[in-house]
């Protein structure tokens, strides 16, 4: 079968499946748990299922994120962004398996002045290099300051999401899972994102050596 991925965006006819493949195809993706501060310090605390690595040395992550509309006070901006754009810093809590519920509790929509963490009875921990915290017991959280944010281009112009990225300044790990200096990803069980409603857990890893190395 073929799916013809303009028209389905487009929503004018048979693009040759009745949902979109591309997300159960460019999966599992690392969810970015994204904590960050209003500008009154209030709590925001968002997962982002549009987020990756995206260099190293200095580590920089990115996350992606829906402008919506009305504008609203804040040009449409979702809080993690808006937070991110006027704080200049987020958290990237990477989400445990046992942890998945919490996650999946703080993408309902709240008011600006309502803390996603507290809704869902999370427990926060303070960050050491920057000013949001991190959430109680995820395995590990990478602490940023954000470097940019641009609107994704398509040949359209600008698309409806914008990237936010953010050096990484420092690194929170629970110490369970660091084994002679190495981190074991496959024993923090992370939750990746695939299509539709559907999730999946890591807790199996394997080793290649690349050629030449």
């Amino acid at each position: 079968m073929y799916y013809d991925s303009e028209r389905g965006a487009r929503g004018d006819g048979d693009a040759g499946l009745p949902w979109n493949p591309f997300k159960a195809l460019v999966a599992p993706r690392p969810i970015g748990w994204i904590s960050s501060l209003t500008p009154a310090g209030v709590v925001n605390l968002a997962p982002f299922s549009f987020f990756q690595a995206v260099a190293d040395r200095p580590d920089v992550v990115m996350f992606s994120t829906e402008v919506v509309q009305p504008a609203g006070d804040v040009g449409g901006l979702k809080d993690s962004h808006a937070n991110a754009a006027a704080t200049g810093e987020f958290v990237c809590n990477l989400v445990s398996y046992d942890l998945r519920e919490a996650m999946n509790a703080t993408s309902l929509e709240l008011a600006r002045d309502e803390s996603e963490a507290e809704h869902a009875g999370l427990e926060l921990v303070p960050s050491r290099r920057v000013a949001p915290p991190r959430v109680a017991g995820v395995p590990a959280a990478l602490e940023c300051v954000v470097v940019d944010a641009l609107p994704v281009p398509h040949r359209g112009g600008t698309h409806r999401f914008h990237l936010v990225f953010g050096e990484v300044v420092g690194v929170y790990i629970d110490d369970r899972f660091v084994r002679d200096g190495r981190v074991d990803t496959a024993a923090m069980r992370l939750v990746g994102r695939l299509g539709y409603d559907e999730y999946s857990v890591l807790d199996r890893t394997f080793r290649m050596a690349r050629p030449g190395s």
